[in-house]
This record gives structure tokens, C-alpha cells and sequence, in this order.
């Protein structure tokens, strides 16, 4: 008696993955730029701040 596998082995598109690597890379990016704009943002008010 032969049993199936209730669990079919699916084959992912190698693009879906590269899409998601690219939307990390992506999402990584902004995350930076952020950051990057909140530091900017603070040292700005800083230098207000002491007033100079």
C-alpha cells in the first residue's frame, strides 16, 4: 500500500526571493535615511540650542 505526502514539496520562483531581498534592502535603506535625518535634525537643535 503506497501513502502520498500530505505535505507537496513547493518550488519558489528564484524572482519572488530576489523581491524580497531587494524590499529588505529597500526597507534597510529608509530605515538609514531616517535615522540619518533624525541625527541631522537634533544636531541642528543643538546648535540652536547653545546659541551660536
Amino acid at each position: 500500500m503506497t501513502t502520498d505526502s500530505a505535505h507537496e514539496l513547493v518550488e519558489h520562483d528564484v524572482a519572488s526571493a530576489g523581491a524580497v531581498v531587494a524590499a529588505g534592502v529597500v526597507l534597510l535603506a529608509l530605515v538609514i535615511g531616517a535615522a540619518f535625518v533624525v541625527a541631522q535634525v537634533v544636531d541642528v537643535m543643538a546648535w540652536f540650542a547653545s546659541g551660536s
